[in-house]
C-alpha cells in the first residue's frame, strides 16, 4: 500500500516538472519576443505615411511640439511635407524612402529613421541603430 502512495507521489512531481519545463519555454519565448523590434518594410512606410499626418515632440529638447503633413507618393517613393513648430513656425521639406527607412530633408539636413510599429497609429523611430525617447503619432 505504500508503494502505491509512492508511485503516485512520484507521477505527481514529474507532472509538475513537465508543466513547469513547459510553462518556462513558453515564458522565455515571450519574453524574447517582447523584445525583438521589427522594422517596417518600404512597402509598409509606403503605404502608411505618405498623405497622412504625424505629431510627436522634439527628442532634441525632449518639449517643443510638431506636427507634419506629407504628400501622397510619387512614382519615385518621394513628396513632399509641411511642418509646423512649436504651433508657430512654419517649415517645408521633402520626404523619400530609402533602405526600408524613412527620410526627410529640408533646411535643417537630411535625416533618415528605422521606424517601428508600436501600436495602430504610433510608432518609434531609431536613428543609427538607436531608439529615441519620444514617439510619432499619425492622424
Amino acid at each position: 500500500m505504500s508503494y502505491g502512495l509512492c508511485n503516485f507521489q512520484l507521477k505527481s512531481v514529474r507532472s509538475f516538472l513537465s508543466v513547469a519545463v513547459i510553462a518556462a519555454g513558453f515564458g522565455a519565448m515571450t519574453t524574447t519576443t517582447a523584445f525583438a523590434q521589427v522594422f517596417m518594410t518600404q512597402e509598409e512606410l509606403l503605404a502608411t505615411i505618405p498623405g497622412g499626418q504625424l505629431s510627436g515632440v522634439s527628442n532634441n529638447d525632449g518639449k517643443t511640439p510638431w506636427i507634419q503633413a506629407y504628400s501622397k507618393a510619387t512614382s519615385k517613393k518621394n513628396g513632399k511635407l509641411n511642418g509646423l513648430w512649436d504651433g508657430k513656425d512654419k517649415y517645408t521639406g521633402d520626404w523619400f524612402v530609402k533602405n526600408d527607412q524613412w527620410c526627410e530633408k529640408g533646411n535643417w539636413g537630411q535625416k533618415c529613421w528605422s521606424v517601428e510599429r508600436i501600436g495602430a497609429n504610433e510608432f518609434r523611430i531609431y536613428e543609427n541603430g538607436q531608439p529615441k525617447k519620444n514617439t510619432w503619432k499619425l492622424k
